[in-house]
């Protein structure tokens, strides 16, 4: 089976790094990115969340989110190798306080660009029947708390002697079966460029961190609410059960990492630069 939605959306992660070795802090870096960062300018139909690892492999590090409406608009920006299209950097000429403002970033850490370490993942399933909403990642408000969504990013890896095609058909054929906790939706990826070919991730989207502790205050610690809901809908644990046969899914020994969103462009799509 093989996804062939053209008008998918399109998913890249950038592990991003700070300069620890210049004293950057993980807050000054956050502050930048909430004050500063986040207008420079996105490619049309492309947006991105700054995500810092709250458990798991990565904790306490960063990686760049970005969702890009289709896989034409990734191609009209990012060649397969990583490299920009003469369309991205016609983009960046026109914008040169797009260009100081990364500049900055720079100085700080790193920016979504190569050698960073990324891979574009295309969507193979999602629940729509989630109560998650399309909106965004991170958002303040004066006088509230800020807004900030979690994203679990679980690694997925095939069983001996079990294909993709196996693997992907049971996908298509059953992912339909999901329920999600309320406020959570899954969906699940897979790397098709960069560094991480042809894995699979599920991308599980959190409306809040409080979403989250209500199931799984702890890594692989559910609660009272998690069994009740389990029990509630069978044929959903049925079916991660029978997804397990095929390839490993959440929690130990899976490698993976619980992000919290802690920033978001401010500036996307905006033909006119900045």
């Amino acid at each position: 089976m093989k996804h062939t939605d053209a008008s998918a959306p399109v998913f890249s992660l950038y592990y991003i790094a700070i300069d620890t070795e210049a004293g950057v802090t993980n807050a000054q870096f956050e502050q930048f990115v909430r004050e500063k960062g986040c207008q420079i300018p996105c490619y049309p139909g492309w947006r991105w969340t700054l995500l810092r690892g709250l458990r798991g492999e990565r904790a306490g590090q960063f990686l760049m989110l970005y969702e890009i409406e289709n896989a034409d608009l990734r191609d009209r920006y990012l060649r397969a190798d990583g490299n920009l299209t003469a369309l991205a950097r016609q983009f960046w000429r026109d914008r040169p306080h797009a260009q100081q403002l990364l500049r900055e970033w720079q100085q700080l850490g790193t920016f979504s660009a190569l050698p960073t370490i990324y891979t574009d993942y295309r969507l193979l399933a999602e629940n729509k029947k989630s109560t998650v909403i399309d909106g965004p990642r991170y958002r303040e408000r004066p006088g509230e708390e800020p807004e900030a969504r979690v994203i679990g990013i679980h690694n997925l890896a095939l069983r001996p002697d079990v294909e993709a095609a196996t693997f992907e058909t049971f996908i298509a054929e059953n992912y339909q079966r999901i329920e999600d906790y309320p406020d959570w939706k899954f969906r699940l990826l897979k790397g098709e460029r960069g560094n991480r070919l042809d894995q699979y991730v599920v991308m599980m989207e959190i409306a809040s961190l409080a979403a989250l502790d209500v199931f799984y205050p702890e890594p692989d610690i559910a609660t009272d609410q998690a069994a009740i809901f389990a029990k509630a809908h069978r044929d959903t644990k049925q079916m991660y059960e029978e997804l397990k046969q095929l390839a490993s899914f959440s929690g130990a020994p899976q490698i993976y990492t619980d992000y919290l969103a802690v920033a978001e462009s401010q500036s996307c799509g905006n033909e006119q630069g900045v």
